[in-house]
């Protein structure tokens, strides 16, 4: 019986604990946490934005995305994901950055820790063509509230 206990304490702490080292790779599907039941807050009432420097590129252009928050609400996680606003299929790549994860298999990059953080910066790498490109993305405030169907806007210059 205490063996059941204590198996069933690991699971649910596991559960609980969310993703603190980053989303993986099955969730670029979808870009969704796995938190119990709780269900994602409508992008428009979300404390964040991602502002992304251009929305064109050559090969090997660079384009940085930021992660901010406004209002200074920190965030414990974050998922953002580079796609051709044409075809909807994910682009590119991120470079390595600090307290970040890149998830190669679809264009994104996630949170490498669960601290709290009032921005992120993130560079992406455009593919061996042009074209344009667009970041979405969910961010994680809490276990029980997370932002879904982000859109990054344009830096205007």
């Amino acid at each position: 019986m205490l063996r059941a206990i204590v198996l069933v304490s690991v699971v649910v702490l596991h559960l609980a604990a969310g993703w603190p080292t980053g989303a993986p790779s099955k969730a670029c599907e979808a870009m969704l946490p796995k938190h119990g039941s709780n269900r994602p807050q409508p992008a428009h009432s979300s404390p964040y934005s991602f502002v992304q420097s251009t929305d064109s590129y050559r090969p090997g252009d660079q384009v940085i995305v930021y992660v901010q928050a406004p209002t200074g609400t920190p965030f414990k996680g974050m998922m953002v994901q580079a796609y051709d606003p044409r075809s909807n299929n994910t682009i590119g790549e991120f470079l390595e950055g600090v307290g970040l994860k890149k998830i190669p298999e679809c264009a994104s990059m996630s949170h490498s820790d669960n601290r709290d953080k009032k921005s992120a910066t993130l560079v992406w790498v455009a593919p061996q063509d042009s074209g344009n490109v667009r970041f979405r993305g969910t961010i994680v405030q809490q276990f029980n509230t997370f932002y879904h169907g982000l859109s990054a806007t344009v830096q205007k210059v």
